[in-house]
């Protein structure tokens, strides 16, 4: 019963919009903003720094909560159930019902969602390939290279997995394939003028 709960509450958790709600506070559409994506990155660029990185945490947060919880109070210890609930808030904020299931990109909930079952590790990774990128690219960025640092950041962590699975952790391939089937759905235009 915790399982299905504990999915299930992860979506509903993902599904809060919380950067559209924080746009739509202070009067600013986000779908007139940039790629018109309703992530936190686009409430940087509409509002500042403070109010983008209050709507980053809060989505990183999502990625995380319930579900964390369920996790360390032992109501869920299944790595299998674990990891498609991490999913379900990914999917939850890639396909809000709140906005009639055109969510955002999901890469502050993917990362939330990989500390639940990575504690530090990936998001460590991804946060220095990102930043690494970041420095190698100054100025501002494309749509497209944003999307290809986040294509990159996946084919860099396919060592990670790779060891993973050999120690046994497969339940990471599902968050793996999952996450990018999500997020490259939501970047495949992005994808697509890249190559």
């Amino acid at each position: 019963m915790y399982d299905v709960l504990a999915i299930m509450l992860q979506y509903i958790s993902g599904s809060v919009m919380y950067s559209y709600l924080i746009a739509k506070y202070k009067g600013i559409d986000l779908k007139k903003i940039r790629d018109g994506n309703p992530g936190s990155s686009n409430v940087w660029r509409a509002l500042n720094w403070r109010w983008g990185l209050l709507a980053l945490v809060l989505d990183y947060f999502k990625g995380i909560f319930p579900l964390f919880l369920f996790v360390i109070t032992g109501g869920v210890s299944n790595r299998y159930i674990i990891a498609f609930a991490a999913l379900s808030g990914i999917l939850g904020h890639a396909f809000s019902p709140m906005l009639r299931f055109r969510g955002g990109k999901a890469i502050a909930t993917t990362f939330g969602a990989w500390t639940v079952l990575t504690k530090r590790e990936v998001p460590i990774l991804l946060g220095a390939i990102f930043t690494i990128y970041g420095f190698i690219k100054k100025g501002k960025k494309s749509i497209e290279e944003d999307a290809f640092r986040v294509l990159l950041g996946y084919a860099l962590l396919i060592p990670y997995i790779l060891y993973k699975l050999h120690n046994g952790d497969i339940y990471l391939l599902i968050l793996y394939l999952g996450s990018f089937l999500i997020i490259g759905y939501k970047h495949w235009n992005e994808w697509k003028r890249l190559f």
